[in-house]
């Protein structure tokens, strides 16, 4: 069985959230031994059973001796009612909504993809305007209050994110099209870039200059948006955990905060998000869009703020703090022990 750990490793009298991915069906009460940083627990199966791929969670504090974990157990399969009531529109936690390579799932026109494809500055504003973040990347959350409560006050800047992402588009836009051009090069000739006189090469330097440092702003609102959507729906890590060399990938590439440049958000930012963002940038912000909002039961718009009709400003907060809670999913291996008489188990794994 695939068991992973995750959340701050604070005092030991705070609960560790462990996630617990089924290899086989099994059971309401069956137990098995887990091990988690050196301290073995058992894990009772939470009512109801469950059956293989299926992912549950199990508050953990590490002991000296194991400690039967069989309440609060909290099946991160069951849907999340939100604010209204309803499972249909509830933001999953613990897990992704669906795959990052469903940007098809609701069709070619559908606005989470064509905004993906053709217009990822409005899709990053709009997601940046659900999450209540800056245009800088920031959460708006006041100073000297606690990030793992997504009930406290925060201001109102993520207001005006939409407004202000849209204005640096079109400033951009302006200036390389109108204020300085880039010469147009002939791909065909090899020396077009040397045939240009020193003026022109300058413009031609300029403008790449401008691009490049757009291209990294959207980069970096990427990144800071992945990780602060994995913080608050605690979406563990699942890849590119090698690129730690040997550091907790709880800790992520910078923690959270303090101050550090890389962490704007507040959040800590792991290697999967870098990797993501520049590599598959059309894939992640098409999946945080589905994953923010159901589809299946809402309807998206191109252009509005939001990205979505009839949407409420906390609808991506609403209900965390009852589930896992905000900030409690961020990966660490565990070993698992299986009693002899399943040992047939471990060969599934």
């Amino acid at each position: 069985m695939t068991v992973k750990g995750y959340g701050s490793s604070g005092q030991s009298a705070q609960p560790t959230n462990v996630q617990v991915i089924a290899p086989a069906t099994l059971n309401a009460g069956y137990t098995f031994d887990a091990v988690y940083e050196g301290n073995t627990f058992t894990v009772t199966v939470p009512d109801g059973g469950v059956v293989k791929g299926q992912r549950f969670i199990v508050p953990f504090i590490p002991q000296a001796e194991a400690t039967i974990m069989e309440a609060s157990l909290l099946p991160l399969n069951s849907p999340n009612t939100r604010g209204n009531g309803t499972a249909e529109d509830s933001i999953p936690t613990g897990v992704w909504r669906d795959s990052l390579c469903d940007c098809c799932k609701f069709g070619p026109c559908h606005p989470s993809f064509v905004c993906a494809c053709l217009c990822k500055p409005i899709i990053i504003a709009q997601l940046l305007t659900r999450m209540k973040m800056t245009w800088l990347g920031q959460r708006t959350h006041f100073r000297n209050t606690n990030l793992s409560d997504s009930r406290t006050e925060i201001d109102q800047r993520w207001r005006n994110t939409f407004r202000n992402i849209i204005i640096v588009s079109v400033v951009f836009f302006v200036l390389v099209t109108v204020v300085v051009p880039a010469p147009q090069l002939d791909p065909a000739d090899p020396n077009a870039y040397e045939n240009l006189s020193d003026s022109e090469k300058k413009l031609y330097s300029l403008n790449s200059s401008l691009s490049a440092l757009l291209g990294f702003y959207f980069f970096y609102l990427m990144v800071q948006l992945r990780a602060t959507l994995r913080h608050v729906y605690s979406i563990p890590e699942e890849s590119c955990l090698c690129m730690y060399c040997g550091s907790n990938p709880r800790d992520g590439i910078c923690s959270s905060g303090g101050g550090n440049c890389l962490c704007s958000a507040g959040v800590p930012v792991g290697w999967e998000d870098v990797c993501c963002a520049m590599f598959c940038p059309m894939c992640i912000t098409s999946q945080m869009a589905r994953h923010t909002v159901d589809y299946d039961y809402r309807r998206a718009t191109c252009f509005s703020r939001a990205g979505v009709s009839n949407y409420m400003d906390d609808e991506a907060y609403e209900g965390i703090e009852n589930v896992v809670g905000e900030g409690s999913v961020l990966v660490c291996t565990l070993q698992l022990r299986l009693p002899p008489e399943i040992s047939w188990l471990q060969q599934e794994c």
